[in-house]
């Protein structure tokens, strides 16, 4: 390596980092997810803009040679640490909370578009495969491709809409993390094959047993350990969550080289230490949010805006392609994880949106279809149509979900609130104390299920916080044996830690209680919710209420506005 060298890849990736935060905050503001704009940003750095109006400009930027290396070398720790951040969304508790209904939405998720994919390796002429005697491994690779799902993106669009406390959006969430962790490892298995190896039987069940023992060591040995030593890291609540930043991004490290020794892609070792590290309890909500913006802002711009680098888009677009890979993917997906969700109890329309939710494939199917160019198995043309899908399920996932669970509202805040109950000062300093507390307000509708309505909330508020931000929190829960939905509103001078994401205490809590089967409306609820403390204005004329008659005003008088959404917390789902 030269100064040269130096010099060039230093200028490169500045380049890079600038225009994709440029461009991403731009397609941020005109409502797009971030990728787009990053994306879009080495689409016009690469061969496809700036390599035809000055070719020799966009060579002495982007040459070959050690400059080259050293980007690839800086993308490569990117792609493990966006893995890491996706692992972080995964809270294994809301796993095997919705149990048998996340298990069968998450297999029939996979088995449609695995056949799917299956369909399109075996009829896809030669001419789109780059070797027509790989073609088995090609179908195998389009099979796992189509079936995997965006955890980040998903998260993003249940977080944007409303819906990431709901029962719905944990049915979602949980079938993606399945569906995310079983596809991984599949990938990882075939990366060897892929490279020009064999796939032989042995070297494959060898490989998988260390797969599996390294998983069951990063859950049961790894992930004990480290919540102790988050403990003592977040001890000191202004250095702490930077000391933990750096904890993660070593296992990060370590756990990606020992993957890679193993045979799997390192990306899968983050992925596991991501999952690991978020489902320890002791992790606040705050030091997330720090992870994922450090990961989101420094990295993942580069390493996305490296992608138009790769290829022409333009010479490289098929129509034909990108249309069948689209509409089979979809199609697969939409209904498998439709046919399951109804499976598992769920109503057609909520099963339905679940179905469109799973549908976003995101920066993981991206990072996918990356590794496979990399090895070798995908023609340029194959590899545009998989970026081009990745979007598009991403753009559509959101508008078809809430068309989904659209519906005229059965109940509003000011009915809920006049059938339920309004404690002015909350006496609790605990989440389980305000649950239990405002429970208790509702005494005289509850009657002998009372105790089991509160139980059933502490249950639900131990898998996953509801604490929004912005100092609200609505702790809520299914009960059996309850007709229609329960309210209760608190407020809490000083503050209740409810684990927001933001790390604010909360000052307004809202306790629901809804009846089985009712997930769609539950999201009304909760987006009316939203939508009456989103402004900060609106939380101080509530806090200062005096009346319940007030409240009621306050709480009518929101209404929907375009673009408005509830608090949510930092995510790589903004790819």
């Amino acid at each position: 390596m030269h100064e040269h060298d130096a010099l060039v890849f230093l200028l490169s990736l500045a380049v890079l980092l600038s225009a994709a935060r440029l461009l991403g905050e731009l397609a941020r503001r005109l409502g797009f997810p971030l990728v787009f704009g990053e994306l879009a940003s080495g689409i016009l750095l690469g061969p496809t803009v700036f390599g035809r109006v000055a070719p020799a400009a966009q060579h002495w930027l982007f040459p070959g040679g050690a400059a080259q290396t050293m980007l690839a070398g800086y993308t490569s720790v990117a792609v493990v640490l966006l893995l890491v951040v996706a692992g972080l969304e995964v809270n294994l508790g809301i796993v095997r909370r919705r149990g048998r209904s996340a298990l069968l939405t998450s297999i029939m998720g996979i088995a449609m578009p695995l056949a799917g994919g299956a369909l399109l390796g075996v009829l896809l002429p030669d001419s789109d495969l780059v070797r027509p005697d790989h073609r088995a491994l090609f179908t195998v690779f389009m099979g796992v491709a189509l079936s995997i799902s965006a955890l980040p993106v998903i998260a993003k669009t249940l977080l944007d809409l409303g819906l990431f406390k709901t029962d719905v959006g944990l049915l979602v969430m949980a079938a993606a993390m399945v569906n995310d962790l079983v596809g991984w490892l599949a990938f990882s298995v075939l990366l060897g094959p892929m490279r020009g190896g064999k796939l032989e039987i042995l070297s494959v069940a060898r490989t998988a047993g260390m797969t599996v023992a390294f998983v069951l060591a990063g859950l049961f040995v790894v992930r004990p350990l480290v919540g102790r030593l988050i403990v003592k890291l977040q001890a000191d609540s202004h250095s702490g969550p930077r000391r933990v930043l750096s904890l993660i991004i070593l296992l990060a490290l370590f756990g990606a080289s020992a993957t890679q020794a193993i045979g799997i892609h390192a990306v899968f070792g983050g992925f596991v230490v991501g999952v690991s590290v978020g489902d320890v309890p002791q992790l606040k909500e705050r030091t997330r949010v720090i992870v994922h913006d450090f990961v989101t802002n420094i990295f993942a711009p580069v390493f996305f805006a490296s992608l138009g680098l790769r290829s022409d888009f333009v010479a490289a677009f098929d129509l034909r392609l990108c249309l069948l890979v689209f509409l089979v993917a979809s199609a697969a997906k939409i209904i498998g994880c439709t046919l399951g969700a109804r499976a598992g109890g769920m109503r057609w329309r909520p099963s339905a949106a679940v179905g469109f939710g799973l549908n976003a494939r995101g920066a993981m199917e991206i990072i996918l279809a990356l590794l496979a160019l990399d090895a070798g198995l995908l023609r340029e043309q194959v590899f545009v149509a998989l970026v081009f899908m990745a979007l598009a399920t991403s753009l559509v996932s959101g508008p078809t979900m809430k068309l989904m669970l659209r519906g005229v509202d059965e109940e509003t805040l000011a009915t809920l609130l006049r059938r339920g109950a309004w404690v002015e000062r909350l006496s609790a300093t605990t989440p389980a104390g305000a649950i239990e507390e405002l429970a208790a307000s509702l005494r005289g509708k509850l009657g002998d299920i009372e105790a089991r309505a509160a139980r059933a909330v502490l249950d639900r508020e131990a898998t996953a916080s509801t604490g929004l931000g912005d100092e609200v929190a609505v702790p809520h829960a299914v009960i059996a044996g309850l007709s229609k939905p329960l309210m209760a509103l608190g407020f809490s001078p000083d503050g209740i830690d409810f684990n927001a994401p933001d790390g604010q205490p909360a000052r307004i809590v809202f306790l629901l209680l809804m009846p089985p089967r009712a997930h769609d409306q539950e999201v009304r609820i909760l987006a009316q919710i939203a939508r009456a403390v989103i402004e900060q204005p609106a939380r101080t004329r509530l806090l200062q209420a005096k009346t319940l008659n007030e409240v009621l005003t306050l709480v009518s008088a929101s209404r929907p506005r375009p673009g408005s959404m509830p608090p949510r917390r930092a995510s790589l789902a903004d790819i």
